[in-house]
């Protein structure tokens, strides 16, 4: 699933292109992905609409519009791609390490293309997802941080710093695992699995550990390194490891970069030590042995 790193270079990289573009139509070809107002209304609302800003929050994208704001959850295998007018259509697609097919750019509209934005000129935005697990969800008034999806989310880890960074309120006395208190999007908007592990490595802190077991400055030293780790990821444009694609069908290119995950059975990059791979809150984690000690 894109996290932090990977939404935000896609909306970086759409905004120049589509913001203060009128939509001349609006297709959305999968009903059942559509929250908050019905396919016809959708289309009405969208047709002539201004796209004014593009925002993130957390791992949501956000299209701000003169009369409301659609929020786009990309999913497991979600993908906006962008397709200029004249450009042509490639019909190749890459295999990802999941089995899917990912365009390679601007393609013709297929049976997993779920939403068309037509704007006018004669661009267009294309939402592509194989797996249909992305959201779509239509906010009327605008308000949309009041939707229950965003208004549970934690704070954005890149903007904490000061008295914000220090004052980060970790539960008191919990047995959880850190691991899972950083998948945790009401503890920290945005971090995923892919982060979760990175940050840890670099902290040295095993995911095991009980998060109540964790000094004032071991818990500074973990959201230093989650902000490093993020902002690495901005920097290099996301992590293409299976589905990810920036908006030109291009990979990011933190994959090769990566300290932890993805790197089970290889040799750690800082001690040589096997790298070892378990499941902790639910989700394959790797971790160092050696680096990486419990607390717990």
């Amino acid at each position: 699933m894109p996290e932090l790193p990977e939404v935000e270079t896609i909306r970086a990289l759409l905004a120049p292109q589509i913001e203060g573009r009128v939509i001349a139509h609006g297709h959305l070809r999968l009903p059942r992905m559509l929250s908050g107002a019905s396919p016809q209304a959708l289309k009405l609302a969208l047709t002539g609409n201004t796209l004014r800003r593009l925002v993130r929050r957390g791992k949501y994208m956000v299209a701000e519009m003169d009369h409301g704001a659609l929020i786009i959850h990309l999913g497991m295998t979600g993908q906006l791609t962008f397709a200029a007018k004249g450009a042509p259509k490639d019909s190749r697609f890459v295999r990802t390490l999941t089995g899917l097919e990912k365009p390679m750019g601007a393609h013709p509209i297929d049976k997993h293309t779920h939403l068309v934005l037509e704007l006018k000129g004669g661009d267009a935005i294309l939402f592509r997802d194989p797996r249909t697990f992305g959201k779509l969800i239509w906010i009327k008034d605008g308000n949309w941080r009041l939707h229950p999806r965003i208004a549970l989310l934690g704070p954005e880890p890149l903007e904490l710093k000061g008295k914000a960074l220090a004052g980060l309120p970790f539960p008191k006395n919990s047995l959880r695992p850190v691991k899972a208190l950083l998948l945790d999007q009401s503890f920290l908007a945005g971090i995923g699995n892919i982060y979760a592990d990175e940050a840890l490595f670099l902290s040295r802190i095993h995911p095991e550990t009980p998060v109540r077991a964790l000094s004032p400055q071991l818990r500074m030293a973990l959201i230093k390194a989650a902000q490093t780790v993020l902002r690495k990821g901005v920097r290099f444009q996301g992590t293409s490891f299976s589905d990810y694609r920036k908006p030109d069908g291009s990979s990011g290119s933190n994959y090769e970069r990566l300290l932890a995950y993805g790197r089970a059975g290889k040799p750690c990059k800082k001690c040589g030590e096997s790298m070892l791979k378990t499941v902790v809150a639910q989700r394959g984690t790797v971790h160092c042995p050696a680096c990486q000690v419990s607390l717990g």
